[in-house]
């Protein structure tokens, strides 16, 4: 995990909590050169939600320029992409915007990468890199935590109760990734905002521990699994962007 990439993603603004959810889930598996290379699916297990969501996610993260995708395939078979972020200028800094995904089955994508041969090498997840045994600084920690709580009551008494906590890195992650649900819950959006723990009781009691019920709750329907399916399974865009069937070259 980069300790930096993780406070950049918890301050960009994307407007959408479940895009926020997976860009920081990106940011903290990523290296400090920004690079990374989850499956959709492990991202999809980790923020809770559909890994057609998570396409969509990606996609117009790309395209508003915060990530660039590297398509890597191993012989015959596709690999996880390689994500490269780009935090620090949005848009300005995108390389060559939102191309559309490389589904399973299909052929190399025109120029993403997938042939550079060193990134086939890696594992289809990352591996933790080592990391110095310390503490985040407590300070920047609290700082993002108190930008990001919807709840700025008592800020001296919730600094207080945050150095008490000795805020790790691998703490930092599961604190912010746990706020970016709850911002978003039933229990916290209700009666405007009434019932949102002050900060200090938030954290005192690890409440980022807490299980809360998602603000859209759909009823029970008979057609379910829509979320689960590839739509562009089999196919591949030409270079006008537009879709045609995987290797027909037509």
């Amino acid at each position: 995990m980069s300790m930096e990439s993780m406070v950049k993603a918890m301050k960009t603004k994307v407007g959408n909590p479940l895009r926020k959810l997976v860009l920081i889930k990106l940011a903290d598996n990523a290296n400090d050169q920004g690079e990374c290379w989850p499956s959709y699916q492990h991202i999809a297990d980790q923020c809770e939600i559909g890994r057609s969501t998570v396409k969509l996610h990606i996609r117009e993260l790309e395209k508003a320029g915060y990530l660039r995708r590297e398509y890597r395939r191993k012989g015959e078979l596709n690999q996880s992409n390689l994500f490269h972020l780009s935090l620090d200028g949005g848009a300005a800094n995108a390389l060559g915007g939102g191309a559309g995904d490389n589904p399973p089955g299909a052929g190399d994508n025109p120029g993403g990468g997938a042939g550079a041969a060193p990134r086939t090498s890696h594992p289809s997840e990352p591996v933790k890199e080592p990391k110095p045994v310390c503490e985040t600084d407590p300070q920047e920690g609290f700082a993002v935590f108190w930008k990001l709580y919807p709840r700025k009551v008592q800020k001296a008494k919730a600094e207080a109760a945050w150095e008490k906590l000795a805020v790790t890195p691998e703490m930092f992650t599961v604190i912010t990734a746990a706020l970016a649900r709850q911002v978003t819950s039933i229990d916290w959006l209700k009666s405007n905002g009434q019932f949102i723990p002050h900060p200090t009781s938030w954290l005192n009691g690890k409440r980022w521990e807490d299980e809360l019920q998602p603000a859209a709750v759909a009823a029970p329907s008979r057609h379910s699994g829509f979320d689960q399916i590839d739509y562009e399974e089999g196919l591949e865009r030409d270079e006008n962007g537009n879709f045609r069937i995987a290797g027909s070259g037509q």
